[in-house]
Parts: C-alpha cells; sequence; structure tokens
C-alpha cells in the first residue's frame, strides 16, 4: 500500500511541476508585450487588452491592443496617448485592478473632405 501511494504521489508533484513549467513558458513566451494585436486581456503582459482606440477626442471600438497603465504621454511611446479610460473602454479590462489612466492607441481623423 506505501509504495502505490509513494507512486501516486511521484505522480502527482511531477504532474504539478510539469503545469508549473508550462505556465511558466506560456508566461514568457505566449503572452504579448505593450502594443501587440490581442482579442483577450489574458494574451497580453500586462493583462489588460485594450479594444478601443483615440479619434480625436472619442474612445472608439477598434481592434484589440495589449496597453498598460501611466501616468502621462511619456510613459506610453509613439503613436498612443495617455488617457482617462472611459467606462466602455474600462469594460475591456479585467474586473480587478483596473487603472484609470492608460495608453490608448492614436488614430487622425480623416480632412473633412468639400
Amino acid at each position: 500500500m506505501k509504495k502505490l501511494l509513494s507512486r501516486i504521489g511521484t505522480v502527482v508533484v511531477g504532474l504539478v511541476m510539469l503545469g508549473g513549467g508550462a505556465l511558466v513558458a506560456w508566461n514568457v513566451f505566449g503572452m504579448g508585450p505593450y502594443g501587440d494585436t490581442c482579442s483577450y486581456s489574458i494574451g497580453c503582459k500586462s493583462f489588460y487588452c485594450l479594444q478601443h482606440e483615440l479619434r480625436g477626442a472619442d474612445q472608439v471600438v477598434s481592434a484589440g491592443h495589449c496597453t498598460k497603465s501611466c501616468d502621462s504621454d511619456g510613459d506610453c511611446g509613439t503613436g498612443a496617448a495617455c488617457v482617462k479610460l472611459g467606462d466602455d473602454a474600462r469594460d475591456d479590462l479585467p474586473p480587478f485592478g483596473k487603472p484609470d489612466k492608460a495608453c490608448m492607441v492614436l488614430r487622425l481623423t480623416p480632412a473633412p473632405t468639400r
């Protein structure tokens, strides 16, 4: 009986170690960096996938991009701005730990044609 329990314990420990290794590998290689395209927040290293972008002063629905929290535009880099998220944009993020401000992709609005 002890031999059987020892083998079961070895198998369980081995599976836990394999699962932990798979999670680490997925975290290192499987998650997108800031600015990468995404569909779900779990696909981003920051765990923030924002499905909105900034057109002028409006936050409009767009393809998803991995984002991060910020304090100023300088935190976001080129092509993005640090903005206070609207309610719809905040709904894109996970339910807990949502930032008030995040980097949002800027899209230029086309000039009106005459």
